[in-house]
């Protein structure tokens, strides 16, 4: 009975899944121009459009049961997720200022130094910068954060830099020097020269605007991801790159049986995936393919009415919204802390006093609850039905009426 509720899950999840894409490839049919064509969002769209081919892909791979792969592609989707974000709404940047010729002391001295005069010039309004920080991601730099670019003629129109960012980033440039490799003629000392500062300044872009941990430090700059939403950011990222990286028995730990170990050459191994992993692999895509659609939504419903008339999102924020509602058992990044949460929160956190206050564990604040970092784990006691004589009982999402 189960693992009957188990299969009616994921194939529920997944339908789920097809309804979103096939809502989007109608959408550009109900999504009205203005009378300016601005290729910032067509070019988003189509950023879109390659991440939405990898959603298809991983529910093909889900069907095809290979679970641990369509994991690994999840983890590729989150990060251009993260990226998308700052695409949409990264309306702050920041410079940075190298200070490691100083010691520590000298360092504070001249941080203080540096905001007591920002504060001047604010004050005076002869600056742009917002505010001085220190950056948390390098010793002895300070951050000098800004508003992201404008037009002139419209002061409320603004790109993120991240959009040029990621136009501009070509791995190849910071990674593979030309000298170690075929070229039809060697570049002269001075394009030598020139390609290697064209090699640091993309290393630093990379470094400090597209790398992982500066994704991270542009979310919370930008007031897009606080610090509870980057701690399960961070889990979600760790535990689906263990399925990209080399990583010791994490396919297998998602199979049945799996301490069987024998000498034979098969494709991965002889025993099926645990029905649990499936429906993780599911609820990844569906929850990764719901906050890529809602992202793109809200860019072009914000969008001025010059260039975007009509988002025509109806359909899209109809089926997205459906998400959360259906299934709100899953604790991804930006949703509310799941009941089971709650529940195993209550058990261990909540003294009788408290409890009678709140009446039920329901009640307490999502805010308060902590994430369980052990992802799949923690899916299989979400999935079970639990009692406690002092919290009361839980029941399996997967029985509920």
């Amino acid at each position: 009975m189960y693992d009957q509720a188990l299969d009616t899950e994921i194939a529920r999840v997944n339908e789920h899944s097809r309804n979103l894409l096939n809502a989007y490839l109608g959408w550009d049919q109900k999504i009205k121009s203005g009378q300016v064509e601005n290729t910032l969002y067509s070019d988003l769209i189509d950023f879109v459009n390659f991440r939405l081919e990898s959603v298809d892909t991983c529910l093909i791979l889900i069907e095809k049961e290979r679970i641990a792969d369509a994991l690994g592609l999840c983890r590729s989707i989150l990060e251009n997720y993260m990226l998308l974000m700052l695409m949409c709404r990264g309306h702050k940047l920041f410079r940075l200022q190298n200070l490691e010729d100083k010691t520590p002391d000298e360092f504070n001295a001249y941080f203080l130094a540096r905001k007591q005069e920002l504060e001047k010039q604010q004050k005076a309004g002869t600056t742009s910068c917002l505010a001085i920080k220190k950056y948390p991601r390098a010793k002895r730099h300070l951050m000098y954060i800004f508003e992201g670019f404008k037009y002139e003629s419209e002061p409320d129109f603004m790109i993120p830099i991240h959009y040029f960012a990621f136009q501009e980033f070509y791995p190849e440039t910071m990674r593979l020097k030309d000298e170690d490799y075929f070229v039809y003629h060697l570049p002269s000392s001075n394009v030598t020269a020139a390609q290697k500062k064209h090699r640091q300044e993309t290393a630093f872009k990379y470094r400090h605007y597209l790398s992982y941990d500066a994704l991270m430090q542009c979310l919370e700059l930008n007031d897009i991801a606080d610090k509870a939403a980057q701690t399960r950011i961070e889990a979600h990222y760790t535990f689906l790159g263990k399925y990209l990286h080399p990583t010791h028995d994490a396919a297998r730990d998602l199979r049945q049986r799996n301490n069987w170990h024998r000498r034979q050459t098969v494709l991965g191994f002889d025993q099926p995936y645990e029905k649990t992993a499936t429906l993780l692999a599911s609820l990844y895509v569906c929850f990764l393919l719901t906050r890529v659609l809602e992202e793109i939504a809200g860019l072009l419903e914000k969008a001025p009415p010059q260039y975007i008339s009509g988002a025509g999102t109806t359909e899209l924020r109809s089926l997205t919204d459906q998400t959360q509602q259906s299934f709100n058992y899953f604790w991804f990044i930006f949703n509310e802390a799941p009941l089971y949460d709650k529940f195993n929160y209550c058990i261990h956190h909540v003294s009788d006093e408290e409890l009678s206050t709140l009446k039920y564990y329901s009640n307490i604040p999502s805010q308060r609850i902590t994430f369980d970092m052990y992802v799949y784990s923690h899916l299989k006691s979400a999935l079970s039905g639990w009692s406690n004589g002092r919290c009361g009982n839980y029941t399996s999402p997967l029985f509920k009426v």
